[in-house]
């Protein structure tokens, strides 16, 4: 094989496997059931819901409605969970409502927590749009060249930052955070903003949610002591950093996303980036038995991305059945 062909092949190798990770994974969201045992929430089944990711209408999103819609109506659900990230932008607020019309019934409520990108949208084209405009911007070629060096540096620091898996951060541009609470509350979804409530039907179990730790203003002290001492807690975070500090044994089980399962999963690296600062990249999403104490914790992979293309790492809905027996699935 000369270098020609070795390069033909690379080259369409690599626009394959673009292509599959921008059109071929995405629509394809699964449905994940987690069996747990917790005695005191034992027969109850939750749906969990997260990372949404909802923006403006295309393709992708039509599909993983329509898939949404066949997957709830194979769900009974006791409760149903949203841990945050609805939206990408603004342009998916009617997606949102879409979803919110769509849900099965649940009789012990639905209850969310937000998510970082339900404060704001982290833009990629607001980013390189910016530094181009900087650089545009200037009027001496010498100007120009100084302005190019140091816009180039800034997105040096986010791929560094992305490399180190970093928490990341930039171009940050507002959604409407408000019109996001109206929805959830027209919809009866009730959101929890570092507070916790007894669940109907079951005084001895908890649910605490905390607000976003990147975004938003979390308090889980003032969480978690909302619920009494011998209390069962289950605990709704977008971030699954935020389970670990919690005190030792004060929660039973963490449910969270934020991660996506890394959307890119390379064989022998594992997730490119995992969002977060606890999770390794060969374990970014699943089901966790390391919380102080002994607790559990489920991170989906979500069923939206922050950007567009996943490998190795399919959207998901996620189902958590609780029974009295060790065995684990």
């Amino acid at each position: 094989m000369n270098w020609r062909t070795l390069f033909a092949f690379t080259a369409a190798s690599a626009a394959g496997a673009l292509l599959y990770a921008w059109a071929g994974e995405r629509p394809r969201m699964t449905l994940q059931t987690y069996r747990i045992p917790l005695p005191q929430a034992a027969g109850l089944r939750i749906l969990h819901l997260a990372d949404q990711h909802f923006g403006e209408d295309n393709w992708i999103r039509r599909s993983r409605l329509r898939r949404m819609k066949a997957i709830f109506s194979t769900i009974q659900p006791d409760l149903i969970l949203f841990s945050g990230d609805f939206l990408h932008n603004d342009a998916g607020l009617d997606a949102v409502e879409i979803l919110l019309q769509m849900l099965p019934p649940a009789r012990l409520g639905r209850y969310a927590v937000l998510g970082n990108h339900d404060y704001v949208e982290y833009s990629y084209t607001e980013f390189i749009g910016s530094a181009w405009r900087t650089v545009m911007g200037q009027r001496t070629p010498a100007e120009m060249m100084v302005a190019l060096v140091s816009e180039g540096r800034e997105m040096a620091k986010l791929l560094m930052q992305i490399y180190r898996n970093d928490r990341l951060r930039f171009a940050c541009v507002p959604n409407n955070t408000s019109e996001l609470r109206a929805l959830l509350e027209l919809y009866d979804v009730r959101l929890l903003e570092n507070e916790a409530l007894p669940l109907p039907e079951h005084p001895h179990l908890w649910l605490a949610g905390v607000d976003d730790p990147i975004e938003g203003s979390p308090n889980l002290v003032q969480a978690l002591t909302a619920a009494p001492p011998d209390a069962t807690i289950i605990l709704l975070t977008h971030n699954p950093d935020l389970a670990y500090a919690a005190p030792p044994g004060r929660v039973a089980i963490a449910i969270a996303g934020h991660t996506h399962g890394g959307q890119v999963v390379l064989p022998g690296v594992g997730a490119i980036h995992t969002q977060g600062a606890l999770l390794p990249r060969a374990h970014p999403a699943g089901l966790f038995d390391d919380l102080p104490g002994g607790g559990r914790m489920v991170v989906s992979r979500g069923m939206g991305e922050s950007t567009p293309f996943r490998f190795r790492c399919p959207p998901e809905i996620v189902v958590i059945d609780f029974t009295k027996t060790n065995k684990m699935l």
